[in-house]
This record gives C-alpha cells, structure tokens and sequence, in this order.
C-alpha cells in the first residue's frame, strides 16, 4: 500500500488562533495591570481548551502495511464491539464494503491487544443511513465534533462502536477516536490507525514513547501499551461492561 502523509493544518491553525488569543488578552492585561496569578490561572485555562482539538488525530496519520507479530494469548478482559458502515441513501442497496470482519477483528487482537490480556470480541454490525457522516468532505475542518453529533443516537454505550466510512468520502484523516467511538476510513482498518484510535475511545490520550500505539509520528513501529495505558484501558473495561 502507498504511503502518504496527510497536513496537519487544522490543528495547527486552532492551535496557532488559541496562542494569538492568548497573546491579545496577556496584552490586555498587562495594560490594564492585571499580572500575577491572574494571568497565570488564565493561561492555564487556555491550555486545558486546546487539549480537545489534539484527542483526534485524524489529521496527518500515515498508511503502514507493516508486519506484525501476532499473539493468541487468552484475554482477561473482554469488550464487545459493533462495526457500522456508514452509508447515504443512495449507497444503502448497494454497498461496496467488503471488509471480512473475523479477520479485522483477529488482527485487532493477535496483532495488538491479546498481548496485554485485552480482547475485542463482535457484538453485531449493521448500517447507518447518515449524510452528514457519509460524506465528511463537506465539513472540512470540523470532522470530530460532527463525527461526535451524527453518532450520538446510534452507539451503545455498552460496546465500542467502529464506524466504518469510504476514503473517498473524506479528505486528510484516516481516523478519530473518542468517548468509545471510533470512526476510520476503510483502507485504514488493518493498520496502526485501527487499534491507535480505540484506544483514544477507551480513554487514552497521545504517548512521544517511539513505539507506542499511542504514538502520533512513525505509525508503522507502533506495537504496545505501556502499564499505566493498559491499566487505564482495562479500567474503562471493567465500566462498560457494567452497562450489560
């Protein structure tokens, strides 16, 4: 598979208009004498605002078709997970999604979570007749927070949903992942970017450790949790399937 690097723009920019606001008021107040602690708190209050915008790292995430070491060891924890291809009206009678879905939930296990006592097991897949999320091209820029809204009346609280889309229908992300959903785009399943953003949806922020599935750059040496993510991840677990 080619390998392609996507821009980081979006980010960016929000990133760069929270500086330039931040710059604007700590001007402000300097002329109007506010200093100290006060402008501290109010720094600190826009740091804690941007961290949204980095929770999906859909932006700039690379193919990799890398080998892996597959592990079959029994888990000891379990989450179910539903698989949801996002279809529009005109596509619904005839999808051309044809992802065997043993296989990519077996890749999922055996190539990344068996190994730390964590296993994804199929619920159901179905269907979603979703415009707006069908074709994410139209909300360039605001991709998350409207995968978030499409989402909110079709997944069980008590599973991971995977919210499956076409590449073609989407511009520069390859995934996102949050609040146990997680949407990808179709050539984007049996790579790094699948397990990289169930992980953001088990509640996982982004690691610098240079082999961290968790990781934002060199996405085909991704292969491990650390302890306190697998502890996080099984913790979340245990929570969700207090739901069944």
């Amino acid at each position: 598979m080619k390998k392609t690097t996507k821009p980081t723009y979006i980010i960016f920019t929000s990133i760069q208009r929270i500086k330039n606001c931040s710059l604007y008021y700590s001007y402000k107040m300097n002329k109007n004498g506010v200093t100290g602690s006060i402008k501290i708190i109010y720094q600190q209050l826009l740091f804690i605002i941007s961290i949204p915008l980095l929770l999906s790292c859909g932006y700039s995430d690379d193919f990799d078709n890398e080998e892996i070491d597959r592990n079959f060891s029994a888990p000891d924890k379990i989450i179910k997970v539903n698989i949801i291809y996002v279809e529009s009206l005109e596509t619904l009678g005839k999808s051309s999604y044809t992802l065997d879905e043993v296989e990519f939930i077996n890749y999922l296990n055996e190539g990344y979570f068996h190994r730390f006592g964590i296993g994804l097991e199929l619920s159901e897949s179905k269907s979603l007749i979703n415009e707006e999320l069908y074709d994410l091209r139209d909300n360039t820029g605001s991709e998350p927070s409207t995968f978030l809204m499409q989402s909110r009346k079709s997944y069980d609280k008590s599973k991971v949903n995977i919210y499956i889309v076409k590449r073609s229908n989407i511009f520069g992300i390859a995934g996102i992942g949050r609040d146990q959903r997680v949407l990808i785009t179709d050539e984007n399943l049996f790579t790094s970017t699948a397990p990289h953003e169930i992980g953001h949806a088990l509640g996982l922020f982004h690691s610098h450790e240079p082999e961290n599935i968790m990781n934002t750059v060199g996405k085909n040496l991704r292969h491990h949790f650390n302890e306190n993510q697998e502890m996080k991840i099984k913790k979340r677990i245990d929570e969700i399937n207090l739901k069944n």
